[in-house]
């Protein structure tokens, strides 16, 4: 049986990523209830603190902005001369106060006095407080906001613990219902002072539902309660409370006990019932320069445990259900990654193999994807390179047996008409030379089979040269050559060639000293063979020009000039190709300097080769009237063509 590389890998995900994905999953659901608890746990733990806090803070704010706005000096100067009623006048007034009608001058000037002024600003500036009185130090009302429920306010527990025997401090007890003001209430009890005497008791009434943060709250999907239990284990207030304004319990909460006992911190507890979780509330023992006594309260949040058991099975239903969908996509997602990054590229590799074993050479395999741009490359990229650099060679192989196997051809054909013409001649002139008595004749004879084994040596000399120096382990012989002295040799060689086609040669050499470092042979033979080429092409009585100048960047250039008809069009791209000589490549001739005539096609394919093994370049422009080549060589020879 087969498995493809595909079957492989996706049960590879399955057994390394799939199962371990979902057995991850199983242990979460499992653990989940616990998890659950202590999310639980800790988002109430959070919100008492954090509630219990803000509440102290708040309170804590309240109390010294009115400790600072009850010294202002128009309180205090009202105070100081506030005729003090006796207790006869006080009792009598306290008696009829719930009958006096606001226009009597007592409940009157209680309101509009400036004291009552200041208060009113006050109780604007913070909306919690409904209500704000101030009494003097008899405990006689001196100024309130609204109509208060008494006039004597020093039998109040608040009024008494705030006075303190005259020593004076601020004091927070129960919450509780405010008649006058028909709010739950807490009251935050001041002493005014006029330096360490105290003159006159403030009473701020401040709104329990302003103050309370919102007794209802979601955690973790459930509903939790807010409670605030006193120092007894009674409970202040609750939901109900709030809502229906009824009197506060009077049972003391559950386990009241262990909750009073809390430290600072806060702590938690489950009961039969319940997840509960508490902090109290504590204010500093000292409030500028006065001492606090403050009723302790417990802020306690508590949670049904049916509510959280709602809470858990939809949270275990969403976690299993999301859990499924993530291990699904991203098991899905891995395949698809694998089939993507890993299948499809091999596939294409392959592909490309099939491609080129039919013979597309030009086919070259793309094994890129996406995550190339992110994650870079790897094996198969590489892979990928190595075989198009595989393929790349064996299309250049081919083309290089195409390309060898066309000079073949051409040097069989070439050969068999250029070599078979002077092999004949001097085979034949050999068998007749026995029965020839005539010296004239015979020298005659002679003459010409020299010229025609000279003929045969040149051209088995210009095959010679296209050989690969490194064929016959023969190096460039580097030496410095004088430009001027070579062109002179060059001249002193092709003048006869001159001459018989009555042409002028000019040579305009540049500097008179222009050295290289070059192979003077191969460098003779390539102004030799352009020169040539310029001769025959140029007509009888034209003009070829030589000229040597040198160029930036530590180069020459030589230029060879004809007054030729140009290089046909469709012969440029070969004219340095080996035994090409035009498009039918038999269109040669034996003759050395006769215009026009076309040779083997050697010259120029072994002037290309020795500028190439120089490091140089050669160049041509061609119009009509006429034919420039140029040559460039580096004046000091590259380390690389040492």
């Amino acid at each position: 049986m087969r498995f493809g590389i595909r079957t492989k890998l996706v049960l590879l995900l399955v057994v390394v990523a799939l199962l371990p994905l979902l057995t991850a999953l199983l242990v979460i659901v499992i653990g989940e209830r616990q998890l659950r608890g202590k999310i639980f746990r800790q988002g109430m733990m959070s919100l008492v603190s954090s509630e219990a806090r803000v509440m102290e803070t708040e309170l804590e704010k309240d109390i010294e902005l009115l400790r600072i706005a009850l010294q202002e000096p128009q309180i205090v100067n009202h105070l100081k001369k506030v005729k003090l009623r006796s207790d006869e006048e006080a009792r009598r007034l306290d008696d009829a106060w719930a009958n006096l009608p606001t226009e009597h001058n007592v409940p009157r000037d209680t309101l509009q006095n400036d004291v009552a002024a200041v208060l009113r600003v006050i109780q604007q500036e913070n909306l919690r407080l409904a209500e704000l009185l101030v009494t003097d130090r008899k405990g006689h009302l001196v100024a309130a906001t609204n109509r208060t429920s008494d006039f004597i306010q020093d039998d109040e527990i608040w009024w008494k613990e705030t006075y303190h025997q005259g020593q004076g401090r601020i004091f927070i007890p129960y919450v509780t219902y405010d008649r006058s003001a028909q709010v739950w209430a807490v009251y935050i009890c001041i002493p005014i002072l006029d330096g360490q005497d105290v003159i006159g008791v403030a009473k701020a009434v401040l709104d329990l539902k302003r103050w309370l943060p919102v007794v209802t709250r979601n955690i973790g999907g459930g509903w939790a309660n807010l409670v605030m239990l006193g120092e007894d284990g009674k409970v202040l207030f609750n939901k109900e409370i709030l809502e229906q304004e009824s009197v506060p319990l009077k049972e003391v909460y559950p386990g009241a006990g262990e909750i009073l006992s809390v430290g600072a911190e806060g702590n938690w507890r489950f009961t039969d019932d319940n997840i509960e979780a508490y902090a109290p509330l504590l204010l500093p023992p000292r409030i500028g320069t006065l001492s606090v006594k403050a009723s302790p309260w417990v802020l306690l949040a508590y949670m049904p445990l049916r509510e959280a058991r709602k809470g858990l099975a939809e949270l275990t239903l969403v976690i299993i259900l999301v859990g499924l969908v993530l291990i699904g996509a991203l098991f899905f997602g891995g395949v698809l990654l694998v089939d993507r990054s890993l299948i499809n590229r091999i596939r294409r590799i392959s592909s490309s193999a099939r491609y080129v074993a039919e013979g597309e050479l030009k086919h070259r395999a793309d094994a890129s994807w996406a995550g190339t741009r992110m994650l870079g490359t790897d094996e198969i990229d590489d892979l990928a390179r190595d075989f198009n650099n595989m393929v790349r060679k064996l299309q250049r192989s081919h083309t290089e047996l195409i390309e060898a196997n066309k000079l073949k051809e051409n040097f069989i054909r070439i050969a068999g008409h250029e070599l078979r013409t002077p092999v004949s001649y001097i085979v034949g002139m050999a068998s007749l030379m026995k029965n020839v008595e005539d010296p004239d004749r015979l020298v005659k004879a002679i003459d010409t089979m020299g010229f025609k084994a000279s003929r045969l040596d040149e051209i088995i000399q210009a095959m010679f040269k296209l050989i690969p120096e490194q064929s016959l382990s023969e190096g460039l012989r580097y030496e410095p050559v004088n430009l001027s002295r070579l062109l002179e040799k060059v001249y002193l060689d092709l003048q006869p060639w001159i001459e018989r086609r009555k042409q002028r040669l000019v040579i305009e050499p540049g500097e008179a000293e222009t050295i290289i470092q070059a192979d003077e042979s191969k460098l003779r033979d390539v102004v030799e063979n352009l020169a040539m080429n310029a001769i025959k092409f140029t007509p009888n009585n034209g003009v070829v020009k030589i000229t040597v100048q040198r160029q930036l960047g530590g180069h020459v250039a030589i230029e060879v000039i004809d007054q030729g008809p140009g290089i046909p069009e469709s012969d440029r791209p070969h004219i340095f190709e080996p035994f090409y000589s035009g498009s039918d490549v038999l269109r040669h001739s034996t003759g050395k300097s006769g215009y026009g005539k076309r040779g083997m096609g050697l010259g120029l394919a072994i002037v290309k080769h020795f500028v190439d093994l120089h490091g140089g370049t050669i160049e041509f422009t061609t119009r009509p009237s006429g034919t420039t080549f140029i040559v460039q060589l580096p004046i000091e020879p590259h380390p690389g063509h040492r």
